[in-house]
């Protein structure tokens, strides 16, 4: 039985969806038509059986000359045809063209006047209400057949989604053909009389539908299901009674249908105002308040406008036609809300959100429509009684009036709004005042802890709320915690997080877990539960989501309002901003304290380094060392061991910043220990490579260069250990590149290094430098280079030490195009003097 149900479901869906679209496509063939023609835009009340058509309006600037019609009299003939409502349409027909010359003559007091009318294209007013008329239609029809898609997608078996959506099918069918507003004669193609007559006795049954909707909705009834057979007859048996006598005999019982369809309206709503008092959850009461706010604007308009039409049919026929078109838009406008209400209802979420957007719009109208009547009877009151009174008749002073008029529109409407939530709504005049005090008294706070505590007091006292849990990112971090203390199952990749950072308004989370919109992990759903979690309040700027407040449930048992939700969305972008400004604070005074301890870095590394090169006899040397940062992982040492023999040394740590530099200060302290104690170049490099082996990370290591010169006997003995190799320049200009060593020290615990030894004349140069001079590129990406070091020092080789240090300097900033290094520069060079 389910299967054949669902597929009679489809087939209803197939045709209405095929109904509304050849009908609205008709529909806006009218206005095509009808804004390309040229017409009369004088209204007449035609009739078929009759050649009298009375005037309901006349437009002066239809006829090219007098006689012109007045309102009351009656046309009799048209180009010479008699006025019946078939021969208008054939004179005045979407192949008419502006401008063009009609004769017709008209009865006026007895006697008949002949006069031209001059066709002329639709007036902008009315072209306007005719297509916001027909879009206001195509919108709301579109709606309610996407609902009714949507419940029947996502739930083809349930029976009060079944109803919901045969709801939204027949209401979307009566939309098609109520207040078609637009002549059928305008109409690019026309329907058989059967299709119309047959859809239009499907509409009669949508306040059935509409009663057992509230029937089964938001939980089933249970007397319903005892006598479901019998109250079923009693919802549908009039409906095909008057739909019967609609499709088989073309007898439509207006009033039957409207007396019926009050009775059916009136019990759902009854019943709805039952369900919402008997609700057992906040998700079940939002779901029948939302429901009702956005129905019964809609429903009871047309309700009421069906009635007026039952008892004054006069009255209505006799208002002019755009008055008419402005009924039925305000109608339509108000039927809009029918679909977006439903579909929030039983999506069950973003409740509490729409209807505080049904409210606020709902006060807007009321107050706008209420200021434009009572502005429209001081200028009717000014125009129509004082000035006559005074035999006034230009248009002057009321033009002047209603200008002034419109001046104050603005001011007036919002005093008048601001009045009414006062009186309406105290308490959220109270908590707004509280919040934007609170604000403006932290606004120039530098303390975030205190702030976030103030703020859970105050916000927590002005909702009635348990606790406020400010739950932040972390600096430079990906996680999440309460207070930047208490650390949370949240992070940035989790899909909560994701949902709340695209996201501006509050999200109430019974409604998040109900609609399923997304799942949490266990962990994260017993947190939300433990704190009694009710709204999550995103606090998100243009740099994206700063963290979010959890609001914990009202110690009160109640539910928040929509007015409240609304007043956080407003707050939730100034508390971000708050805290986004509290996170840079944070970040600038990580950034001080890290920039201390890098210049205390800086301090300490430089007071390690030789501060003035010591002079020793027969011995000149010279060093420079530019940092790329604070500090450095470059490093060269003069160390004297007496009065002829000294040690020089050059390194290069592995990376840049804090750790390299202490493993540079590790490094010269384990270099000055074995030195001192007098052993051999060989056994301290063992010894170095061993100690930085055993103390440091894998992927530190030391590139190292260490001469011992003796002067006295004129030879110097080396280890390179991975380093740059440097090179001897002879005083005749010959070159000899020092490499005999082992490995970067560091990289295996039992590395062997073997001891070079040169001898040294007069004159001779030893040259040491870090792979920041030879490394460093120019624009095109062409290093320095070794070769270019060795030319220079030859050609200047006879130069001071210190002169020579300079102008290599000088020369690798000139290849590099600035001073700004991308490593780490350094140079020691030694030079044995000539006996004195």
């Amino acid at each position: 039985m389910k299967r054949v149900i669902l597929v009679l479901m489809i087939f209803a869906s197939a045709a209405v969806i095929g109904f509304s679209s050849v009908y609205m496509a008709r529909e806006f063939s009218k206005v095509i038509n009808l804004s390309n023609m040229g017409d009369m835009w004088s209204f007449l009340a035609l009739q078929e059986n009759s050649p009298y058509a009375e005037f309901a309006e006349v437009d002066e600037n239809d006829f090219r000359q007098p006689p012109i019609p007045v309102m009351g009299d009656i046309l009799v003939e048209i180009d010479g045809l008699p006025s019946t409502q078939s021969n208008y349409f054939s004179v005045f027909n979407v192949d008419t063209p502006a401008g063009k010359e009609i004769d017709i003559k008209f009865l006026h007091d007895s006697d008949t006047y002949l006069t031209t009318v001059v066709t002329r294209s639709i007036p902008i007013i009315i072209q306007l209400q005719v297509w916001i008329l027909v879009i206001l239609r195509a919108l709301i029809i579109l709606g309610l057949i996407l609902v009714g898609l949507w419940g029947l997608i996502k739930r083809p078996y349930s029976s009060p989604v079944r109803s919901l959506t045969l709801f939204c099918f027949t209401l979307a069918v009566g939309m098609n053909i109520t207040s078609p507003g637009i002549a059928d004669a305008y109409a690019a193609f026309n329907l058989p009389a059967i299709v119309f007559s047959l859809f239009a006795a499907v509409t009669i049954f949508w306040s059935a539908f509409w009663l057992k909707l509230q029937l089964l909705f938001p939980v089933r009834q249970k007397w319903y299901d005892k006598h479901r057979m019998f109250i079923n007859i009693l919802l549908f048996a009039p409906g095909i009674i008057f739909g019967t006598s609609l499709v088989v005999w073309h007898r439509y019982m207006a009033l039957a249908v409207t007396i019926v369809g009050t009775l059916f309206l009136s019990l759902g709503y009854l019943l709805l105002l039952v369900n919402y008092y008997r609700a057992d959850s906040f998700i079940a009461k939002r779901q029948t308040r939302l429901v009702l706010l956005g129905s019964a604007p809609g429903i009871i308009f047309s309700l009421l406008f069906n009635w007026f039409l039952q008892i004054k049919p006069a009255l209505y026929h006799g208002m002019s036609f755009i008055t008419r078109l402005m009924i039925t838009n305000i109608m339509f406008l108000l039927m809009l809300l029918i679909p977006v209400s439903l579909a929030y209802a039983f999506g069950r979420y973003k409740l509490l959100s729409v209807e505080a957007k049904l409210k606020r719009g709902t006060r807007f109208v009321a107050v706008n429509l209420f200021l434009l009547l009572l502005f429209l009877g001081f200028l009717y009151i000014f125009g129509e009684l004082i000035l006559k009174q005074f035999g006034i008749n230009s248009r002057t002073p009321t033009l002047i009036l209603g200008l002034l008029l419109a001046f104050l529109f603005m001011p007036t409407q919002r005093v008048i709004r601001k009045r009414l939530e006062r009186y309406f709504y105290p308490e959220r005049v109270r908590l707004r005042e509280l919040l934007k005090n609170f604000l403006a008294s932290n606004i120039v706070r530098t303390e975030s802890k205190t702030f976030w505590k103030e703020l859970e007091e105050k916000l927590a006292d002005g909702l009635s709320a348990e606790r406020i849990y400010p739950v932040l990112r972390m600096v430079n971090k990906d996680s999440f915690s309460v207070g930047l203390e208490e650390p949370t199952p949240f992070d940035i990749r989790d899909e909560i997080v994701k949902r709340l950072e695209n996201k501006d308004d509050p999200i109430l989370y019974d409604e998040l877990i109900a609609s399923g919109i997304i799942k949490l992990s266990s962990e994260q759903e017993e947190w939300f539960v433990k704190r009694k979690s009710a709204i999550l309040l995103p606090l998100t700027t243009n740099s994206g989501l700063v963290g979010f407040l959890v609001i914990s449930s009202k110690t009160n048992g109640e539910d928040f309002t929509a007015e409240e939700l609304e007043l956080l969305e407003n707050f939730s972008a100034q508390t971000a901003l708050v805290a986004e400004n509290f996170e840079l604070l944070d970040e600038k005074l990580i950034k001080q304290k890290l920039e201390e301890q890098f210049k205390v870095a800086r301090d300490i590394q430089k007071g390690l380094l030789p501060g003035a090169i010591p002079g020793r006899p027969g011995l000149e040397v010279e060093a420079l060392i530019r940092f790329c940062l604070e500090v450095a992982g470059d490093y060269y040492d003069v160390i004297p061991l007496d009065a002829h023999r000294t040690v020089l040394s050059i390194g290069d740590v592995a990376g840049k910043g804090i750790g390299p530099a202490m493993l540079m200060a590790n490094l010269q302290a384990s270099l000055r220990t074995t030195q001192a104690m007098g052993v051999s170049l060989r056994e301290s490099a063992l010894q170095i490579n061993r100690i930085v082996y055993d103390n440091t990370p894998s992927e530190l290591f030391i590139t190292f260069f260490m001469a011992l010169i003796d002067v006295n006997e004129g030879c110097m003995k080396y280890v390179n250990a991975g380093h740059n190799p440097p090179f001897l320049m002879r005083r005749d200009g010959q070159v000899k590149m020092l490499s005999k060593g082992g490995i970067l020290l560091g990289v295996k615990a039992d590395a062997v290094y073997e001891e070079g030894e040169v001898q040294l004349n007069p004159g001779d140069i030893l040259f040491m430098y870090t792979d920041g001079v030879c490394e460093a590129m120019n624009c095109f990406e062409e290093e320095f280079g070794e070769k270019r070091l060795v030319e220079i020092v030859s050609a200047n080789r006879t130069l001071p030490l210190a002169d020579l240090v300079h102008l290599i300097e000088k020369e690798v900033e000139v290849h590099h195009g600035s001073s700004d290094y991308d490593d780490d520069f350094t140079l020691l060079l030694a030079r044995l003097k000539p006996d004195e």
